[in-house]
């Protein structure tokens, strides 16, 4: 056919074109309100191009546009190709005109499908356009529950997942509408299997220094154990590494800027003890270990969040019709240094609390008095995690010892070997007098580590005579004798708290 353009020689100059082409993808947007319907082809030379048809050229051509089927496309427009979600590479697009003609041909090479698979390192080192949307192949490694979600006046489905390339590295993916429930339901009858997973025209997202993918409008495209050439070439490079599949709760995604989460704990976060945390002066994230003592609920334990940002919100322009509890717990904490309060949004909380909030507010009416927690929250007190936490600006300036949750890891295997590896930054002789002066109440806090429970307990939790000496000085704490108390708050006026300069962290 070599009377035919390729597409990447069409230019905008001039209309009279014939192009022989597959269509890979057909959707219909109705953006803002306007009807159009929009596709994406691929030529012999696997190069792809968007097409626009006007709502006043649908109803002539549409029953000639299918999905898969090759065409001969002859007298249309070309007009540039910008704005945001661009769906091919392609500097032009072609635009449907009046004279514009679709004529049947020939199959086309069933092998071109006009595929440009990205590099996962690429992304998170931020070599891609977020503009245009990629082609990514990978090995599914572990998937969540499907969500149900009020976005704006609508619900809809989501499903947090993980996929590695050959290289083993992640990529965070964030499945929304039909697809994340065919993903679920593939995952549950695989059995152990190995699942490979195709996703087409995917946007890139980068949230607080992330980099992952998610579906973009009808274009996208979700393919399962596809078996063409690239993903039979895929399987064969992965089958080395021999990974199958694992189950996690929505949202707790397991990679950090192609970094596991416990390698960004033990290799690439500083680590800090809770003396080192208040007595910080310049703002940066760090890693530490506590234990949890108590639950402050001066606030209380939960909040109503909108259904369309899922914050408490006062930026949707529209009434607010949809709502649901979000966790927002603050924690008592302590190491061998001192003490401090944690504060955790609904993200982290649900890994450590293992339900949602709206699970545990459903037999909880409107909070009348604070200090009551359900079972799941008072059950928390005397556990040992390791945190991740963002020591802010204002931490520094007004001596505010609340400190915000960035990410947690609630694995007692972990935490243990965290433990043994883990030597004070401060210095090993520190006085006791001078360790009081670190805690919210003057007492010297005290957790001993036991290689040979299942878990890493406080004191609070050991039962041999020595021990319980111990716990007549922490038992306000105790899990184990009494449900948490909200400690009193110690408040500080900002107008008389000494300003102390503040350093940001160095890039």
């Amino acid at each position: 056919m070599s009377s035919f353009i390729d597409l990447y020689s069409v230019k905008p100059f001039k209309t009279q074109w014939r192009v022989y082409v597959k269509i890979l993808k057909v959707w219909k947007p109705y953006l803002n309100g306007v009807e159009t319907l929009e596709m994406v082809v691929v030529d012999e030379k696997n190069q792809t191009m968007h097409v626009t048809l006007k709502k006043e050229f649908i109803k002539k051509n549409e029953n000639l546009l299918e999905e898969g089927a090759s065409r001969i496309i002859t007298n249309f427009q070309v007009a540039h190709n910008g704005g945001k979600f661009r769906i091919s590479p392609h500097v032009y697009k072609i635009l449907f005109a009046s004279t514009t003609s679709v004529k049947p041909a020939e199959a086309m090479d069933p092998r071109i499908l006009g595929f440009k698979f990205v590099k996962f390192s690429d992304i998170h080192e931020g070599k891609m356009n977020p503009d245009f949307l990629i082609d990514a192949i990978g090995q599914i490694v572990s998937i969540g529950d499907v969500e149900i979600l009020n976005v704006g006046k609508r619900q809809t489905k989501r499903l947090s997942m993980e996929i590695r390339d050959t290289e083993d590295v992640r990529l965070n993916c964030v499945i929304w509408g039909q697809f994340a429930e065919n993903l679920e339901s593939v995952a549950q009858h695989a059995n152990d299997a190995m699942i490979v997973a195709v996703l087409r025209f995917e946007k890139l997202k980068l949230y607080q220094g992330v980099w992952s993918v998610s579906n973009c409008y009808n274009c996208s495209m979700v393919i399962t154990d596809p078996v063409f050439p690239e993903s039979l070439a895929f399987k064969e490079r992965l089958s080395k590494y021999g990974l199958t599949l694992t189950y996690t709760h929505p949202n707790q995604l397991t990679i950090v800027n192609s970094v596991s989460v416990r390698d960004d704990f033990f290799l690439h976060s500083p680590r800090r003890t809770i003396s080192e945390i208040i007595a910080a002066s310049e703002v940066v994230k760090c890693v530490t270990m506590a234990t949890i003592m108590s639950i402050d609920t001066k606030f209380g334990w939960y909040y109503m969040s909108c259904g369309a940002c899922a914050k408490k919100c006062k930026k949707c322009n529209e009434d607010v019709e949809n709502v649901y509890p979000s966790f927002m717990l603050t924690f008592r904490v302590m190491d061998n240094t001192g003490e401090t309060k944690f504060l955790l949004f609904d993200q982290e909380a649900k890994e450590v609390v293992n339900q949602t909030a709206a699970q545990l507010t459903q037999s909880v009416n409107e909070i009348q008095d604070p200090n009551v927690l359900p079972l799941a929250l008072s059950n928390i007190c005397g556990k040992t995690f390791l945190f991740k936490i963002a020591i802010a600006s204002s931490n520094i300036v007004f001596n505010s010892h609340t400190y915000k949750v960035i990410s947690i890891i609630t694995q007692s295997d972990v935490v243990k070997e965290f433990s043994k590896i883990s030597t004070p930054q401060s210095t090993p002789s520190i006085k006791i007098e001078e360790k009081a002066h670190n805690t919210l109440d003057g007492k010297v806090p005290l957790m001993i580590m036991d290689d040979d429970d299942a878990e890493i307990t406080p004191t609070s939790k050991r039962k041999s005579n020595e021990k319980m000496e111990v716990i007549k000085d922490i038992d306000e704490y105790s899990a184990a004798k009494k449900k948490c108390k909200d400690e009193k708050t110690v408040e500080t006026n900002p107008s008389t708290v000494p300003l102390k300069t503040v350093k940001t962290e160095k890039p």
